[in-house]
């Protein structure tokens, strides 16, 4: 079983939705998430935070390799590694992903009924255009598809 939680940023104007893969990692890993508003008035520390378009994510480092020892998972434990083996990262693509996903699945709702195949290649056209634009925009999941 996964966990995912919904997070509000430090300045509380913005949300996200974080993914805590196989539901190793406990939520209170993430010590502060930052949007790119309130995260451009805090000092950077490369060892506990990473960033990603402008949103940064701080980690519990030392609480995260507790529970990754406890798993058998001896690499050495970086925000880096965290995010980017999906013990806690984006719940999708980017922090809104999980939302404008719902939101494209609600806009194509009448397509579902009426035509099954047409629905499911207009979604698969539209979020293959959402992921190539997160690539553009840098988003870190995104530089992987």
């Amino acid at each position: 079983m996964c966990l995912h939680q919904k997070l509000a940023c430090a300045c509380k104007r913005n949300k996200a939705y974080l993914f805590h893969r196989d539901n190793i990692l406990p939520e209170r890993v993430v010590i502060n998430l930052y949007c790119p508003e309130c995260g451009s008035r805090v000092d950077r520390d490369e060892s506990t935070m990473l960033e990603d378009v402008g949103w940064l994510i701080e980690y519990d480092i030392e609480i995260a390799r507790l529970y990754l020892n406890l798993k058998g998972i001896d690499k050495p434990v970086t925000p880096e590694f965290i995010f980017d083996e999906g013990y806690c990262s984006w719940y999708g693509m980017s922090p809104k992903d999980l939302e404008e996903n719902a939101q494209v699945h609600q806009e194509l709702k009448a397509l579902q009924k009426k035509d099954r195949l047409l629905y499911f290649n207009e979604l698969k056209r539209i979020r293959l255009a959402q992921f190539a634009e997160l690539k553009k925009e840098g988003w870190r999941k995104a530089q992987n598809i």
